[in-house]
């Protein structure tokens, strides 16, 4: 199952919910996730949440008024992070 399979100990995303959370009972959080998924699928409307995304630069070794020297990273929602197993 992919809930499963989401990395524990890494820093929680926008929606503040660790993944430690959803794997603390898998099977509450598929039910929950599968009323989710059924409501986006049947409005055919996803989370606009889920559609943006917050850029973090993490800045490199170097002169950090150079553009390069900096890389990006975006954290996911915890809920969607899991449909990238499906």
């Amino acid at each position: 199952m992919a809930i499963r399979q989401i990395k524990s100990g890494k820093a929680a995303g926008p929606d503040n919910i660790p993944a430690e959370a959803l794997k603390a009972d898998v099977a509450v959080t598929a039910s929950i996730l599968h009323i989710l998924f059924n409501k986006i699928w049947d409005e055919e409307e996803v989370p606009k949440d889920w559609k943006e995304r917050l850029l973090i630069k993490i800045p490199k070794k170097g002169d950090l008024g150079n553009c390069g020297n900096y890389r990006g990273i975006t954290p996911l929602n915890t809920g969607k992070s899991s449909t990238g197993y499906c």
